[in-house]
């Protein structure tokens, strides 16, 4: 057996240890952070924000990468990696970056789960003129100066309109442990290491026109307003500590502070990338395992770890990870406080509550023993096309116990095994789809009980793929086609009027992405094209518009689950422009 640790990663309100403890010179868990690299293995599953598999995304730790299959799931064997920072990225066009910070275990695999959140455009400004961006569902605002632009490669100025993605991570609200970045972990200005409870997080992303990433030039800054949660108003502090992930390390960065104005946290950034609201506490080292009552050890375990009401931690949350294969689980966690522990099953079912501590050095809390059945199931079956015939290719998209599984089907069959959240019969429903012929079936639904499970044959016909991105390229045609490809939506408003941005992108090799940018109202008709970028090839290769072109729309629905549709022509050229290529594209997108 194998035995991969569990990512803990506790986020505990401390306001009285924030005040007491602001100087952690004096406090002997906050130690001077050196890396200790090891050797390991990390595998685990990318999933998107309505918690279905991310197939086609490129996952990196270390000097390694590896490709997310069908389902999600990805795994990167022998990498070097730091033991207490193990920093996983994800990259998938129309998410920003996904990222994780676990505790690895050397010589043994590392379980990581990641959920990505969507790329949605807060609004656009003028490089020259600099202004303001109101970040999407109440998620505060950002203002920039003007003439503060750069693009990072070769740093030369930019000039023209800034596309400016933003989201706003609020510490109180339910998905707030699976779509964090890294860990609440943070290196201070004294290079101690430092648990963190977070106030507010922020993602931001700047674009140019030719969709080339810009970063804040040297000497200029922009200002970032925070809106604090309702449950953490009454506690939040006057100042606090403002931190930048580290994209190299996996930790938070102390780079100044924010003060608060009203229900608002205004800080100061000199460049981009996630920034975050928290108050410092000291933390130890925590591990355990976890039985269930046959003395079996159980994986994938959800285990949660806070601080119990009554523990000078009120609004306090935490962040979940799951136990490996030998129930093991390992992390960082505070110091001198009370702990709680939920330990739920991969259907978030609550099994076990328990409290422990306070403890002030590192601990082993034994085993843990939890009422907890394990279950396998092997489903399998066949799926066929509109012609009666064998899907050469294609998939079924499953969901049971309100998970969602992707299984390949290779040569009209498929079949996986998966461990359920319990013996009892329930039903799962499928949907297959035909990806040679763009449609899909309608959705069955089969019990499941027992070790195995035929779902028979599916038809994966009756409904055309409604969401489609088509072009052709030089002549050559593509298609970027959901499920297993990226299409998305997004529609921004500013002084100057709508921008609607279409995204795709291929799953796999060879490299393929799109993005659509055009300026007018939510309505069929005729507009400027403002944006229109390809990224081509094994060594993808860059095409930015040239000229003036329009986009014509048939279809621009209000709604969210409508369409928006429309086609257009264009050329565009290489970066050197060596090379100008005519494109025609249309598309039909979902909206969000």
């Amino acid at each position: 057996m194998k035995p991969p640790t569990l990512r803990i990663i506790v986020s505990v309100c401390i306001f009285l240890l924030y005040l007491s403890c602001n100087k952690s010179d004096n406090n002997p868990n906050n130690k001077h952070y050196t890396p200790e690299i090891v050797t390991a293995s990390l595998s685990g599953r990318v999933t998107d924000d309505a918690n279905k598999p991310v197939p086609g995304a490129l996952v990196k730790a270390g000097d390694a990468s590896a490709t997310t299959n069908i389902d999600g799931a990805f795994t990167i064997n022998d990498v070097s990696i730091d033991k207490n920072a193990a920093f996983v990225k994800v990259v998938k066009d129309g998410y920003f970056l996904g990222t994780k910070t676990i505790v690895a275990n050397a010589n043994k695999n590392n379980p990581v789960t990641i959920q990505l959140i969507p790329k949605t455009l807060a609004g656009n400004i003028s490089s020259t003129s600099g202004g303001s961006v109101t970040i999407p569902l109440n998620g505060g605002t950002i203002d920039f100066q003007a003439n503060s632009f750069v693009n990072p490669n070769g740093n030369t100025s930019y000039t023209g309109t800034v596309a400016v993605s933003a989201f706003f991570i609020n510490p109180e609200s339910a998905d707030f442990n699976n779509i964090m970045p890294g860990t609440l972990r943070g290196i201070n200005t004294d290079n101690q290491e430092t648990g963190l409870q977070s106030f507010g997080m922020m993602a931001v992303e700047l674009t140019g026109n030719a969709g080339e990433k810009l970063q804040l030039a040297s000497g200029k800054t922009a200002k970032l307003h925070f809106p604090i949660p309702a449950s953490l108003q009454g506690e939040a502090p006057a100042s606090i500590p403002l931190w930048s992930l580290d994209e190299t390390t996996g930790l938070w960065k102390q780079e100044g502070s924010a003060n608060r104005q009203g229900n608002e946290y205004i800080g100061t950034v000199s460049h981009f990338s996630f920034w975050n609201c928290d108050a410092p506490f000291p933390v130890i080292d925590l591990k355990g395992t976890i039985r269930n009552q046959q003395g079996n050890n159980l994986a994938g375990m959800d285990v949660v770890i806070s601080v119990p009401a009554g523990g000078n931690s009120s609004g306090s949350t935490a962040t979940n990870g799951l136990t490996n294969e030998e129930g093991d689980f390992s992390g960082k966690v505070p110091a001198n406080k009370t702990l709680q522990f939920k330990i739920y099953n991969k259907c978030h079912t609550l099994l076990h509550t328990q409290n422990f501590g306070p403890f002030t050095s590192t601990t082993d809390v034994g085993v843990i023993t939890v009422d907890a059945s394990v279950a396998q199931v092997t489903i399998s079956g066949t799926v066929k096309n509109c012609f009666n015939a064998a899907v050469p290719s294609g998939f079924v998209s499953m969901k049971l116990e309100n998970i969602y599984y992707n299984i390949p089907v290779t040569n009209g069959s498929f079949s996986t095994t998966i461990t359920r959240c319990s013996n009892e019969t329930a039903t799962a429903t499928l949907v297959a789809y035909d990806q040679s012929q763009q449609s899909s079936g309608q959705e069955v639904s089969i019990a499941v009980a027992g070790s195995s499970v035929d779902a028979g044959t599916l038809v994966a016909c009756g409904a055309t793929v409604d969401s489609y991105i088509r072009y052709t390229l030089d002549g050559v045609s593509y298609q970027i086609l959901p499920t297993t490809d990226t299409v998305r939506h997004f529609v921004s408003s500013s002084a100057n009027g709508n921008t609607t941005m279409i995204e795709g992108k291929r799953a796999g090799q060879p490299f393929e992405e799109l993005a659509i940018f055009f300026k007018g109202p939510e309505t069929p008709g005729s507009y400027p094209l403002f944006l229109c970028n390809f990224y081509f090839g094994a060594e993808p290769i860059q095409y930015f518009k040239t000229g003036d072109f329009i986009v014509n729309v048939t279809e621009y629905g209000t709604d969210p689950g409508s369409y928006v549709t429309g086609t257009f022509a264009c050329t565009v050229r290489n970066a050197d422009g060596t090379k100008f290529l005519p494109v025609t594209c249309s598309f039909r997108v979902k909206r969000l």
